[in-house]
């Protein structure tokens, strides 16, 4: 059996060299090629490694050197400058994308999960920080947005944005973004994405159906009073479509990949600057993903 990093660094290569151009820039120098340097933040991150114990795995891995065609090994300041310049949202996307299309197979449809769960920002020690009482309130964490397939558990679309913050503002991008990648017929979300304009984007701009329960709002009697609601109090409450509550329990999917998330990456996110926690939090999406398609047995 083939080394599971072997495996993940193969795929992740694959996927940078698809997703990214040969030259960001017609002023780059082409001593490292883009989609080697992002299949190594990939590696990076899979293995909660720094910048420096990066270079240090480069130089003592002649596989993975020749796997992402080095022929010496980047300083780390090569692979910082690279994040800090080049990763943007659209290029992790990209990725993300690529790695959904090894998945897929033409004309297939599915039903996507949505919701969110919290990243904590660790450059400092939390002591530290409750020492110098430097909580920083709502910029203390992020908040890490997931649209996900359900079906092999792959992410759609992702978003980041600073914690605490409703769901609900999160729908509209998230599946706007999952449907630029995949065709798919149904979204079910928790709670708190229930919003009856949400229910509207869903069925009258995307033509999918939702799932959203309704949740009381300040009558303690009457739940839902539009018509996209009712239809999700009708459904969802007891007794409820059988139909639907057997699709609605999909969504626990979901939480259930952000739980591996947390465990195998862990919670915190080791960046220092906003722009870069930002795209340490997407490139977590993508490093999933690769995973993801190395556990489903799916080759370079």
């Amino acid at each position: 059996m083939e080394n599971h990093l072997l495996c993940f660094a193969r795929l992740a290569h694959a996927v940078a060299r698809r997703a990214l151009p040969v030259l960001l820039s017609k002023y780059a120098r082409p001593a490292y090629r883009p989609s080697s340097l992002f299949a190594a933040l990939l590696v990076k991150e899979h293995l909660r490694l720094n910048y420096r114990g990066l270079e240090d795995l480069l130089r003592i891995s002649g596989q993975l050197r020749r796997l992402f065609g080095f022929l010496s090994v980047p300083d780390h300041s090569t692979f910082w400058w690279f994040a800090r310049r080049w990763l943007s949202a659209e290029l992790v996307a990209s990725a993300l994308a690529e790695t959904v299309r090894r998945v897929k197979r033409d004309g297939q449809r599915c039903q996507v999960a949505l919701d969110s769960t919290g990243l904590w920002l660790s450059h400092t020690s939390r002591y530290f920080e409750w020492r110098a009482k430097r909580e920083r309130g709502q910029r203390g964490w992020l908040k890490w947005a997931l649209a996900m397939w359900v079906g092999p558990q792959m992410l759609l679309a992702q978003r980041v944005r600073p914690g605490p913050a409703g769901d609900f503002p999160d729908l509209v991008p998230l599946a706007t973004d999952a449907s630029a990648v995949m065709a798919f017929d149904e979204v079910i979300a928790d709670a708190g994405y229930d919003s009856e304009a949400n229910h509207r984007f869903c069925r009258e701009t995307l033509g999918v159906h939702s799932l959203i329960p309704a949740k009381k709002r300040r009558s303690t009697k009457v739940i839902a009073t539009t018509p996209y609601r009712q239809e999700m109090h009708r459904l969802l409450n007891d007794p409820g479509d059988a139909a639907s509550k057997r699709a609605y329990r999909q969504r626990w999917k979901v939480e259930t990949v952000m739980s591996v998330a947390k465990r195998r990456w862990g919670e915190a996110l080791s960046a220092r600057t906003d722009f870069t926690q930002r795209s340490q939090a997407l490139l977590r999406g993508v490093v999933y993903n690769v995973n993801r398609l190395v556990l489903l047995g799916i080759s370079a």
